[in-house]
C-alpha cells in the first residue's frame, strides 16, 4: 500500500494541519484564554482530525483502488483465521476445477492443436456441404483440381487420400497406412524434410512411381541408413523409388493418421490403371487444405468459395449440385474423419454440461462452508458498521475471501491440469508401433477456461454469504453476546444442501442408466458364441485384381489345415461401429426396407455356429452363377413377406434395384456388433461383388491355445503369399468390444462425475449440520435439561436432516427424468424412466445421506447438558 500512499506527501499534510491548528490555538490565547482551554475549542471548531486528513488525501490518492486491494489482502489473511474451513473449501474447488480442466485440456490438445511437426499458422481446411448440411470433408479429384486453379484466397492448395499399402522390400512385406497426395503437400504443410526431398511436377505425369517414407519406416524397416534415397520398393506391387524422408515427428495431417508413405496421386493412379476415376466428379476421396494468401481473410475466402461452387454446380449439375465449400480452421480440424472429429465436440458438450453441474454442487458446499463462517463473523461485521463502514464495504470483504479461495483452487487446478496431461500423454499405448506425439500441456485456451470456471465458482458460492451479510440486522448483535444470537441454519443454507442433493440425484441417475445399459449390452446374447473366433484382416492390394478371389480360397484352404482351426470362412468387413446399410424392396414396393449388407465367404454361418433357417448357406459356386444369390436374416425375411417363405424369391437391392435371389434364411443374430436396434436387418451375398476391395477379414474359428494357433495362422498366410501381409489379427471378443467403447467411456466418466458428486453431497450435508448443531450446543442442553433424551436429540436431527433430502430427491427425480432424454441414444435395453435405476439411486442417496445426518446427530445427543447451560 505504500506506493497509494505516498509518505512525503502524507507527512506535508500532517504538517500542514498541525499548523491550522497550532495557530487557531495561538490566536485563542492571544485573546486570553488559557493554553487548555484555547486547545480544547479549537479542536471543537477544527472537527476531527483525522476525518479532515482522510478527505485531503482522497483528493489526490486512488482511495477506492486501496481500499479494494486492502479487502482483497485481508480476504487472504482470513483464510488462515479458519484453516480446517479454507482449506477444504479450496480442496473442493481445486478438485472440479483441476477435474475439469483436465478433460477440456485432452479434449483441446486432440481437437484444437495441430498435428505434430506441421506449421498450422493460416491453414485451414475445406469442407464440403450439401444443402448447408456439413457432409464427410472429401470430394472429387476434378473438383479439386478446380478449386485449386481458381481459388485466390486459399494458395497453394493440397489434395490427399488415404490408402492402405503392402510395402515389399528385400526382408519381406508389410503392410501399412499411407497417402497419396498432391505434389505440394509438403510444401504447403511447411515441411522440411529429414532426407531427400518433395515431389516434383514432373514426377506427377510420370509412370515411374516414387515414395516419400516416414521417419519411423527410415529407422525400424531401412536402420537409417543414408543410402535410402533411391532405393527401389514395391507398394502394392508397384515398384516405386525413394526420393525423400519426413521429419521425425510427422505421422500424417490428422492426429488420427499414422502413414508411413506417400506417393504422387496422378502417378499413383496411373501405375494402377486407375486415372480415369480421376476424372470422376462422384467419385469424392480427396481431402484438402491450404493456406490462407497474404492479406485474405475467412471471410474473403468463405466467399469466394461460396461462389467457385455456385460455377461448379452450374457446369456439373449432376455432380455438383446443391454443394457449398465451407473453410474451417486446420487446426479444429486435425483429428480428420475419425471418431474423435466426429463426437469430440458432442462429448465436450456433455462433459461441460457435467461440468456446470459438478461445479453447482460443489459451489454449493463451499456456499454452505462459507455461510457457517458468516455466522461466526456476524457480530465482528456489526462491529465494522457501527465505526462507519459501509454495507457495501462489508459485502466487498465477503467477495474479497471468495476470491482469494477461488484464486487458490485456480492455481492449484492449473497444476493439476498440467501434471494428469503430462501422465496422460506418457501413458498412452501407441498406434499401428508408433508413440503418439500428443501434446495436453495447458495453453491460453485451458488457462483461461480454468480462470472463468473460477470466476464463476466466486460467483455461485459467494452470493448466499454476501447477500446474508447486506441484510444483517445490527442492533441484536451489538446488544447481545454471540451464542445468544446464533440461529439454526438459514433458508438460504437449508435450499443449497437442497440443490446439492437435487444435482447428485441428476448424476448418479444418469450414470446408473449408463451403467444397465452397459450392462445389458455386455450380457446381450448375440445369437452366436464370439468365444473362439479369431479375426484376421489380410490386404491383398499387391496382387492383381483378377487375382485376389483365387488367392483368398487358397488362403482360407491353408488355414483350414492349421491344427487347432475347426472352421474358416471370410468376410468384406468385420464386426465393426457401422457395416454400411442398402435400401432393399421386393418388385412393386414403394418404400424399402433398410438392411446391413456384408459380402462373406462359404460357411460363414457354420463358423458362427449358426445354421439356416430355412435353404443353405453361400457357396464357392454362387460367385459363378449369373444371378446373384443372397442369403438373408429372420427379421427382414419377415418385413418383405410376412407369413411367407422368403426361398427363391427375388430382392431388389440398392438404389439400382439389382436383382437378388433369396436361397437361404439365416437365425436373427447381431452379426455386425452391439446394435441399439431389436431387430437389425442382414443381407449377406458372395464375395464376388467386392473383389476390388484390398481388405478381407477371415473369421476362424478354433479350440486350443490362442497363443498357439495365432503364430501358426501367421505363418501359413505367409506361404500361401508374402504380397498379402496381415493387417492385425484379434479375437471376436475384442472387436466386439471396440464397438461398445464410446458407451465405456462415457459409463465410466459419469460414474467418477457421480461417485464425486454424491461424496461432496455428503461432506455438505455432514458439514452444514455439523456446524449447526455445534452452535446450537446451549438449545441442546436446555432440551436435555427439561427432560429429552439422547434418542428424541438424535431423531429430531436425523428428521431435520432427512427431510432436505427428501426435497433434493424429488427435484433431483424430476431433474432426471427431463435430461434422461439426452442419454437416449446411447441406451440400449432400458428407458429414460427405468424403475431399477431410480429405486438404486434413491436408497443409495438416502442411505449416504443417514450417515451425514446420523454423525453429528449422536454428537449432538452426547452434549452435557450442565456444560451446554454455562456456555454464553
Amino acid at each position: 500500500m505504500a506506493f497509494f500512499r505516498r509518505p512525503g506527501k502524507e507527512s506535508e499534510i500532517d504538517e500542514e494541519l498541525r499548523s491550522h491548528l497550532n495557530l487557531a490555538i495561538e490566536t485563542r490565547i492571544e485573546r486570553g484564554q488559557s493554553p487548555d482551554e484555547a486547545r480544547r475549542s479549537a479542536l471543537v471548531e477544527f472537527g476531527n482530525v483525522r476525518a479532515t486528513y482522510e478527505d485531503v488525501r482522497s483528493v489526490w490518492t486512488w482511495t477506492a483502488l486501496e481500499q479494494l486491494l486492502s479487502d482483497i489482502r485481508s480476504g487472504f489473511q482470513i483464510l488462515t483465521r479458519s484453516p480446517g474451513i479454507s482449506l477444504s473449501a479450496i480442496a473442493l474447488i481445486a478438485l472440479v476445477i483441476g477435474g475439469n480442466t483436465t478433460i477440456f485440456s485432452i479434449v483441446n490438445g486432440l481437437l484444437s492443436k495441430p498435428a505434430p511437426a506441421i506449421r498450422a499458422r493460416n491453414l485451414v481446411s475445406l469442407g464440403w456441404a450439401v444443402d448447408r448440411q456439413p457432409v464427410h470433408p472429401v470430394e472429387s479429384y476434378a473438383n479439386y483440381l478446380d478449386v485449386a486453379s481458381e481459388a485466390r484466397t486459399v494458395r497453394p492448395l493440397l489434395g490427399f487420400q488415404f490408402d492402405r499399402f503392402t510395402l515389399t522390400y528385400r526382408d519381406g512385406s508389410y503392410a501399412l497406412h499411407g497417402a497419396a497426395v498432391s505434389t505440394n503437400y509438403f510444401d504447403t504443410l511447411g515441411l522440411v524434410l529429414a532426407r531427400g526431398r518433395a515431389f516434383t511436377d514432373d514426377e506427377a505425369r510420370s509412370s515411374a512411381l516414387t515414395a516419400v517414407i516416414s521417419h519411423h519406416l527410415w529407422t525400424e524397416r531401412f536402420q537409417l541408413r543414408d543410402d535410402v534415397i533411391g532405393q527401389t520398393i514395391a507398394l502394392n506391387g508397384q515398384p516405386a523409388t525413394i526420393v525423400g524422408v519426413a521429419p521425425p515427428d510427422f505421422q500424417g495431417v490428422w492426429l488420427a493418421e499414422r502413414s508411413d508413405v506417400w506417393v504422387p496421386i496422378v502417378a499413383y493412379a496411373r501405375v494402377r490403371g486407375a486415372g480415369r476415376g480421376l476424372e470422376d466428379r462422384t467419385w469424392g476421396a480427396i481431402a484438402m487444405l491450404g493456406r490462407l494468401a497474404p492479406g485474405a481473410s475467412m471471410s474473403d475466402a468463405r466467399s469466394e468459395l461460396v461462389t467457385i461452387a455456385a460455377r461448379l454446380e452450374a457446369a456439373y449439375p449432376e455432380s455438383n449440385k446443391a454443394k457449398t465449400i465451407v473453410p474451417y480452421r486446420y487446426s479444429l480440424t486435425a483429428a480428420g474423419d475419425s471418431l474423435l472429429a466426429q463426437r469430440g465436440l458432442q462429448f465436450l458438450a456433455i462433459f461441460q454440461i457435467i461440468t456446470a453441474l459438478t461445479l453447482l454442487i460443489v459451489c454449493a458446499n463451499v456456499a454452505n462452508l462459507m455461510l457457517a463462517r458468516a455466522v461466526v463473523r456476524q457480530r465482528e461485521m456489526a462491529v465494522r458498521q457501527s465505526f462507519g463502514a459501509s454495507r457495501v464495504r462489508v459485502v466487498r470483504l465477503v467477495l474479497a475471501e471468495g476470491i482469494a479461495i477461488a484464486t487458490a483452487a485456480w492455481a492449484v487446478a492449473c497444476l493439476f491440469a498440467w501434471g494428469v496431461g503430462k501422465v496422460v500423454a506418457a501413458l498412452l499405448p501407441p498406434a499401428n508401433g508408433v508413440p503418439m506425439a500428443l501434446d495436453f500441456t495447458p495453453d491460453w485456451r485451458v488457462i483461461a477456461y480454468a480462470m472463468a470456471l473460477a470466476g464463476a465458482g466466486t460467483i455461485a458460492f459467494t452470493i448466499g454469504p454476501a447477500i446474508r451479510t447486506w441484510r444483517q440486522d445490527l442492533l441484536p448483535f451489538l446488544k447481545a453476546g454471540e451464542q445468544g444470537v446464533v440461529q439454526g441454519r438459514s433458508r438460504l443454507a437449508s435450499g443449497l444442501v437442497i440443490l446439492q442433493l437435487a444435482f447428485a440425484v441428476l448424476l448418479l441417475a444418469s450414470a446408473g442408466l449408463a451403467y444397465r445399459s452397459l450392462s445389458l449390452v455386455n450380457g446381450l446374447d448375440l445369437g452366436f458364441n464370439p468365444t473362439g473366433i479369431l479375426l484376421v484382416t489380410v490386404n491383398s492390394e499387391g496382387v492383381p485384381e483378377g487375382a485376389r478371389a483365387t488367392l483368398i480360397d487358397r488362403m482360407r484352404d491353408r488355414l483350414s489345415s492349421v491344427a487347432g482351426v475347426t472352421g474358416v470362412t471370410d468376410a468384406r468387413v468385420p464386426p465393426k461401429e457401422f457395416w454400411g446399410t442398402e435400401p432393399v424392396r421386393v418388385a412393386g414396393a414403394q418404400k424399402p426396407v433398410v438392411a446391413e449388407r456384408n459380402a462373406v465367404g462359404p460357411d460363414y454361418l457354420r463358423v458362427l455356429g449358426l445354421t439356416p433357417r430355412f435353404g443353405r448357406e453361400l457357396t464357392v459356386d454362387d460367385r459363378t452363377r449369373t444371378t446373384t444369390t443372397a442369403v438373408v436374416n429372420e427379421n427382414l425375411a419377415q418385413a418383405l413377406w410376412p407369413g411367407q417363405n422368403a426361398l427363391g424369391r427375388t430382392l431388389l437391392v440398392g438404389a439400382q434395384r439389382q436383382p437378388v435371389e433369396i436361397v437361404g434364411v439365416a437365425p436373427n443374430a447381431f452379426f455386425s456388433g452391439f446394435r441399439r436396434e431389436e431387430r437389425p436387418n442382414f443381407i449377406f451375398v458372395p464375395r464376388r461383388t467386392e473383389e476390388r476391395g484390398g481388405e478381407t477379414t477371415f473369421y476362424i474359428r478354433y479350440s486350443g491355445l490362442l497363443d498357439t494357433v495365432g503364430p501358426a495362422v501367421g505363418r501359413a498366410l505367409a506361404e500361401v503369399d508374402s504380397r498379402a501381409p496381415i493387417v492385425y489379427m484379434r479375437t471376436m471378443e475384442t472387436q466386439l468390444a471396440e464397438i461398445t467403447s464410446i458407451v465405456r467411456v462415457m459409463t465410466t466418466m459419469l460414474s467418477l462425475f457421480a461417485a464425486a458428486s454424491l461424496l461432496i453431497a455428503m461432506l455438505g450435508q455432514y458439514a452444514v449440520l455439523a456446524f449447526t448443531m455445534k452452535r446450537r450446543t446451549r438449545d441442546f442442553g436446555v432440551r436435555m435439561a427439561l427432560g429429552a433424551s439422547a434418542k428424541q436429540i438424535l431423531g429430531s436431527v436425523i428428521r431435520e436432516g432427512l427431510r432436505l433430502t427428501a426435497l433434493g430427491l424429488v427435484i433431483g427425480s424430476a431433474l432426471s427424468l427431463v435430461s434422461g432424454r439426452a442419454l437416449r441414444s446411447l441406451l440400449f435395453g432400458v428407458t429414460s424412466t427405468d424403475p431399477v435405476t431410480y429405486v438404486g439411486v434413491v436408497a443409495v442417496l438416502a442411505c449416504a445421506s443417514l450417515i451425514a445426518c446420523w454423525i453429528p446427530g449422536w454428537r449432538a445427543s452426547r452434549v452435557d447438558p450442565m456444560s451446554a447451560l454455562r456456555e454464553e
